[in-house]
């Protein structure tokens, strides 16, 4: 919808006073015209300017971010809340200890950071069960920790414990959002919540299509990307791969997949006849190395930028190619010249990366999907 702009405004109102003064023009009575016009236009500009943002607001697409919560009521979908960092610590028994009970609350803390960990549930631990449960105590990725990193009792250290180490402890995300000058945090970014609410306006619930199961999966603040697959592995079934590219490892944690499987599985949603299947995507390894020119740290950020939603929008089952890349990282990023020199998929040079996707009987289905971490995206010099 057009609006007038303010000097197109006072223009109007200076021509309608002009013809209202039957074309008078003395200096003074055009020198009065024109500071009528002048305050006449500025205040319909106001009503203009209401207006507009009242216009703006009434769609997903153009709305504020203070906007996005009244249409996420409306549809039923709220944006997603933040979330811990979780996973495992392993508990290294000194040697002659069989055994030992390791109780829900115990406290552990990253000596560099001071981030503290609580264990979720009471677990004994053996030395062929080391792997205890915790959660983070403040929601954000800074409560990531990176594989093998060493932690520490908070309190009284448990005896017959000889080391603390993370297991894919990660997940966590706390997005700092400005709504009216106040900041909220939530667990996604805005433009992530308004591309969700603007999937629902355009894909209405349609008793139980491939989108409709998309947005199920969607909801949960631990699943950042999802895959359907209709009539797989036979007719009448659907398949539904979940991933959380917040964690290193990509997957769902057995409490995050179940929580998952049954909000889908509810028969208040999904048809009665469909046989549902979510399981969690299964990562590889892929090292793109190419040569970007110019040369400098932004080219370089917004290739790598371009690479990796190109690799994350490639399905299971699907091919990613070096056309494909090209012609993403040239369309998509500020390089003016871009050549894909070699790629790996798990260590194995490949001229295309085909992303398995099969359902094996009796065995965990596979739905390969890109592990895009340190090291997957190597840029050198393409400058001549």
């Amino acid at each position: 919808m057009e609006f007038k702009s303010l000097q197109e405004l006072i223009r109007i109102v200076e021509n309608a006073l002009a013809i209202q003064f039957f074309g008078q023009s003395t200096v003074l009575r055009k020198t009065v015209m024109k500071v009528l016009a002048h305050v006449l236009g500025g205040a319909l500009y106001m009503v203009i300017l209401i207006a507009k943002r009242i216009w703006k607001n009434r769609f997903v697409s153009t709305c504020d971010v203070s906007a996005l919560e009244g249409f996420g009521t409306e549809y039923g979908i709220p944006h997603k809340v933040p979330m811990a960092a979780s996973g495992n610590v392993l508990f290294a028994l000194e040697d002659g200890v069989e055994s030992l009970e390791v109780l829900q609350g115990t406290v552990l803390v990253e000596p560099n950071t001071g981030f503290e960990y609580e264990v979720a549930a009471t677990v004994m631990v053996t030395p062929e069960r080391a792997g205890v449960p915790v959660k983070c105590l403040e929601n954000g990725a800074d409560g990531n920790l990176a594989e093998g990193t060493v932690l520490e009792f908070r309190d009284e250290p448990i005896v017959g414990v000889d080391r603390l180490t993370s297991v894919d402890v990660g997940g966590g995300v706390a997005e700092h959002v400005e709504i009216d000058g106040d900041i909220q945090v939530w667990g996604e970014l805005a433009e992530e919540y308004r591309t969700r609410l603007l999937n629902r306006v355009q894909n209405p619930p349609h008793g139980g299509s491939s989108n409709d199961y998309w947005q199920w999966a969607m909801r949960f603040a631990f699943v950042t990307d999802a895959y359907v697959f209709p009539n797989a592995p036979e007719t009448n079934s659907v398949s539904v791969a979940v991933a959380n590219y917040n964690r290193d490892s990509l997957v769902l944690t057995p409490d995050q997949l179940s929580e998952v499987e049954s909000y889908i599985t509810d028969d208040v949603r999904r048809p009665i006849t469909a046989d549902v299947k979510v399981f969690n995507v299964t990562p590889v390894d892929v090292t793109i190395t190419a040569s970007v020119a110019p040369y400098n740290e932004s080219v370089r950020k917004s290739v790598s930028d371009a690479i990796v939603r190109y690799l994350k929008s490639v399905v299971p089952g699907n091919a990613i190619s070096v056309e494909m890349i090209t012609l993403n990282v040239l369309s998509n990023s500020m390089a003016k010249t871009f050549a894909v020199t070699s790629m790996t998929k798990d260590c194995a040079t490949v001229q295309s990366i085909i992303l398995a996707l099969s359902f094996p009987e009796n065995t965990a289905p596979v739905a390969e999907v890109a592990n895009i971490g340190l090291g997957s995206i190597n840029l050198v010099n393409g400058e001549s």
